[in-house]
């Protein structure tokens, strides 16, 4: 639901300069390494490797803006549903790295990127949807995602 107004804020913040880091985010969700958690099997990009202007992208993605949520506030949100901790864990660890993958896609120009504004609203409404009606069931949305982000990138 709230992904979809990254586009609108997409085009006031296209010549404006980002007032948060990108090496913040950076430090905390690069990786290069196939993770072997049951949710998260997915080769990941590097975030460092992206172009000054991606960079900034994929940090408005994982942090928002002033008028958007992000990736990580919306997934602390639908953390917030998950009671058991064990699995809340392995949650937190697949929409991390989800994220960065999603989000380095994402990040590049208009014109290459294989995933769009409208995916990233349909998988955040769908996320968000069953975080609040089955919370049980989000390994296998998240499993579902993944699948189709590794289909579309790969």
């Amino acid at each position: 639901m709230y992904l979809h107004i990254i586009i609108l804020t997409a085009v006031f913040f296209q010549f404006c300069i980002l007032p948060f880091s990108a090496n913040d985010v950076f430090a905390e969700n690069t990786t290069n390494r196939i993770t072997s958690d049951k949710f998260c099997n997915i080769p990941l990009p590097d975030p460092e490797k992206l172009s000054k202007e991606e960079k900034e992208w994929f940090t408005t993605f994982q942090e928002g803006t002033f008028y958007v949520q992000g990736w990580k506030e919306i997934s602390a949100e639908i953390l917030d549903k998950v009671k058991q901790e064990n699995e809340k864990e392995v949650l937190r660890r697949s929409l991390n790295l989800l994220g960065i993958r999603i989000g380095c896609e994402w990040s590049k120009r208009n014109d290459i990127r294989k995933i769009d504004t409208d995916m990233l609203e349909q998988w955040g409404a769908e996320l968000q949807k069953i975080a609040e009606e089955k919370p049980d069931k989000l390994p296998v949305l998240i499993a579902d995602i993944q699948d189709k982000v590794v289909e579309l990138v790969d």
